[in-house]
């Protein structure tokens, strides 16, 4: 009787599909550490897209330089169980970097020679970018001077002007990053001074591209949705620039915000579109909102969001469903403390929480995050871990 043999050509598919079903059924860091197991199980990762992905935000906490012993590790924290993680080996000076900004688990750093790079945490993924020097129609010069700023020698060339000035305490004010996880597009902003800088993937762009808002007043905070960007500016202003045309930002304003004895310093974008400012009190636990009237265009008071929640470091709001808190904060490290070397033992009224913005309570806190490690760590942020196709 002839024996029947397996069809080689076929075989390949057959436990691709078998390794599928597998890394389906495994938790988000399971399943990237089993995608590693060889070039099968990570060619059959990519078409595993749908069902890894964490829908509840995570806790990064990132290195602090004056600490030899941390090994340049972070520390990822999902909240909901508890349950830790250590990344190590990311080949990257993470103690002398800063993060900026995130998207998904792309992180926006700078690292102490004055380079942005798009680092993903978990795929161990580089992506260099533009230095700061190498601005369209400025000719600058940096030289690292500690965590807090860079020295700099500037040669500037726009519009006929010619001008010379050094800065002792050069820092990004604030930064917003966009990646797309299937495509492998990106945008990044960042704001310093007076200056506004965007890169984005594509095209034989090497440089930082700069714009102005029609009124020069700075910036406190930004945010990125759906290719706009929202401004808050000192004066309580908000600027939005629309760059979904491709080319220049195309500007337009909302109605000024409204004043009150609070510190104004966020922004953020809601599901549905609507922009949220947010200001605080820093000597207590004390937040207001404030939303556009869609009827009379004024601002007003708000001590609600729904059935949404609100992750201040990303500037937007997520639906209150798998683990997310409604009509809640997440808040991390306070953004006055985070690039002046403060550790996270220190005594910020928010510092890692989860704050209720209907009873003006903490209804969660993530005190042991730091306690028994006190100086490990200096900055920490929420963020979505994700996984896409490239």
């Amino acid at each position: 009787k002839q024996k029947k043999t397996c069809n080689d050509a076929k075989q390949p598919i057959l436990v691709l599909d078998l390794v599928r079903l597998v890394l389906e059924r495994l938790s988000f860091v399971d399943f990237h550490r089993a995608r590693c197991v060889s070039s099968v199980w990570y060619s059959a990762s990519k078409s595993c897209i749908g069902g890894t992905n964490p829908t509840a935000p995570w806790i990064i906490l990132f290195p602090n330089e004056h600490v030899k012993t941390n090994n340049d590790s972070c520390k990822s924290i999902d909240p909901r169980d508890h349950s830790s993680y250590t990344i190590r080996d990311l080949g990257f000076d993470m103690v002398r970097s800063r993060c900026l900004a995130s998207s998904g688990s792309w992180f926006l750093m700078l690292d102490h020679k004055t380079d942005f790079h798009l680092l993903n945490l978990f795929t161990r993924e580089r992506i260099p970018l533009p230095s700061l020097e190498s601005i369209d129609g400025l000719q600058m010069k940096f030289v690292r001077t500690g965590d807090c700023g860079f020295e700099m020698s500037m040669y500037y060339k726009a519009h006929g002007l010619i001008s010379y000035g050094k800065n002792s305490d050069l820092r990004i004010s604030d930064a917003v990053l966009w990646v797309d996880e299937k495509n492998g597009d990106y945008f990044v902003v960042w704001f310093h001074h007076s200056t506004f800088a965007y890169h984005k993937k594509g095209g034989d762009n090497n440089s930082w591209k700069v714009f102005q808002p029609s009124k020069h007043q700075g910036c406190i905070n930004m945010v990125f949705k759906e290719g706009k960007l929202y401004v808050l500016n000192p004066a309580r202003n908000i600027s939005v620039f629309d760059f979904s045309g491709g080319h220049s930002p195309v500007e337009y304003a909302t109605p000024p915000s409204p004043n009150d004895d609070y510190y104004v310093r966020n922004l953020a974008v809601t599901l549905s579109g609507e922009v949220l400012i947010i200001s605080s009190n820093p000597k207590k636990c004390f937040v207001k909102l404030y939303k556009i009237d869609p009827k009379s265009s004024e601002w007003r008071l708000i001590k609600s969001i729904g059935d949404e929640a609100l992750i201040l470091d990303l500037g937007i709001t997520v639906a209150a469903k798998d683990g997310v808190m409604r009509n809640c904060i997440y808040f991390s490290h306070h953004e006055l403390l985070r690039y002046k070397g403060v550790s996270l033992c220190n005594d910020d009224k928010y510092g890692i929480c989860i704050y209720h913005i209907k009873t003006k309570k903490k209804v969660q806190e993530f005190e042991h995050l730091t306690t028994s490690s006190p100086i490990l760590f200096k900055d920490a942020r929420w963020f979505f871990p994700t996984f896409g196709g490239n």
